[in-house]
């Protein structure tokens, strides 16, 4: 997305904590791009939603996949060029891609 990004991320373990990850991700990306363009890249702040264990990883994954197409920005996912995965081939993995939405959406259509 132009203005913000979905990341879906799972602790190796029960110690894991998403606030350190998110500060260590935020310090490396914004360097370069403070130096290049002499503005900041992050907001202060950020959203989580932890997954309950009726949310299928697979469903969030793919909600965050088809977020640019809900947008308008693209007619298909993978044409969206900022899209992708670490762990997976996305452009074979999500299809069809099982509906989810998260809770302060409402229900996600059958």
């Amino acid at each position: 997305m132009p203005d913000h990004f979905h990341i879906l991320v799972s602790g190796l373990d029960l110690s894991s904590s998403l606030l350190p990850f998110i500060k260590n991700l935020k310090l490396t990306t914004s360097r370069e791009y403070r130096k290049r363009f002499r503005t900041e890249l992050w907001q202060k702040k950020f959203h989580d939603h932890i997954l309950r264990p009726r949310d299928n990883p697979a469903g969030v994954a793919g909600y965050i996949w088809m977020n640019p197409v809900r947008k308008g920005l693209c007619e298909e996912a993978s044409q969206y060029p900022h899209s992708g995965s670490f762990v997976m081939d996305w452009k074979k993995a999500i299809s069809p891609v099982e509906s989810w939405a998260p809770d302060w959406k409402g229900k996600a259509p059958a």
